[in-house]
């Protein structure tokens, strides 16, 4: 990537990101929740064993500590709940409540409508190609983080 492609670049991956919070903050307000509970609600609802912390991180990639804040706020609110009585902090798993699973529902719903919006616009080949190149770029960004570390 030379460097005038670098600056659009990152403005169009930042601008998309904030946009996303922005209309998830909007869609999940009235549940009392924020963009951050979003992915985590979205990665129980597919999970039917449950997850523990350290699969939740990992899936909604994202730091252990950050899952706990936001597990602890959804067992407050009565969306998840603790699956079984394992020891450790990383190892119990979190299931969805029955308001969790309604949620997720009302959740999957907003998601499809913002995709159909957007995806309309592309063709399905345009799609695919895009999902490819942008995992791509993001297996390559990792793989700097990972040589720097």
């Amino acid at each position: 990537m030379d460097t005038e492609r670098f600056t659009p670049f990152v403005l169009y991956i930042e601008r998309i990101s904030k946009n996303i919070k922005r209309i998830a903050d909007e869609k999940v307000e009235p549940y009392g929740l924020r963009s951050a509970h979003v992915m985590c609600i979205l990665q129980l609802g597919k999970s039917k064993e449950g997850l523990s912390s350290s699969a939740l991180a990992d899936a909604c990639g994202v730091d252990k500590a950050f899952v706990s804040r936001i597990t602890s706020e959804l067992l407050e609110k009565n969306y998840i709940e603790k699956k079984d009585k394992c020891t450790g902090k990383y190892k119990i798993k979190f299931v969805l409540t029955q308001a969790g699973e309604g949620l997720h529902r009302e959740l999957i719903n907003i998601v499809m409508e913002c995709l159909s919006q957007v995806d309309s616009r592309l063709s399905m080949k345009k799609l695919e190609i895009f999902y490819d190149v942008l995992n791509d770029i993001d297996n390559g960004i990792s793989n700097l983080v990972k040589k720097e570390k």
